[in-house]
């Protein structure tokens, strides 16, 4: 049996095949977890937490692990808001990065101050207010993301 590191981990820049991620809207009373990105794609910019699952991983272990990785937040996956699909492509139009992100709602078990671990650049609870604002430059897919679990969390405090 091989254990070529390319069979191990799929190539994620310019990748074969779709690789598929999770990403987690983690709340913890009134505040969102965002995450800086360190690596590519998109270095530097403000996000979810999330990455991309191992082999033999469920969504709901993997976003658990992602989260804890990057932020060294502990969290209970609650319910899936979406699935979409990121697919970034480079100035000649060919598929640099293509992942399939199932989105997910998580409630974190202790609202501990994050600390960067993995790829995450920075982390913070920010106010659910401040995330709406342009401070964090989210796009709108990341920002309906949100709003989905806001209206989880609100269905769920019925």
């Amino acid at each position: 049996m091989s254990t070529d590191s390319d069979e191990i981990r799929p190539r994620r820049e310019y990748p074969r095949a779709p690789i598929v991620g999770v990403a987690g809207v983690v709340l913890c009373g009134d505040r969102v977890l965002l995450i800086r990105r360190g690596r590519e794609p998109l270095i530097g910019a403000w996000s979810l937490p999330g990455g991309a699952l191992e082999l033999g991983e469920t969504t709901a272990e993997g976003i658990s692990r992602e989260i804890f990785e990057e932020t060294g937040v502990q969290v209970r996956p609650i319910a899936i808001i979406t699935t979409l699909d990121r697919i970034l492509r480079d100035a000649d139009g060919a598929v640099q990065f293509h992942y399939v992100l199932v989105e997910w709602f998580c409630v974190a078990d202790d609202c501990c101050d994050p600390i960067c671990g993995d790829d995450a650049a920075d982390a913070r609870w920010v106010l659910c207010e401040e995330v709406f604002s342009a401070t964090y430059k989210l796009d709108e897919t990341t920002l309906g993301v949100i709003e989905g679990a806001l209206k989880i969390a609100e269905t769920m405090q019925r």
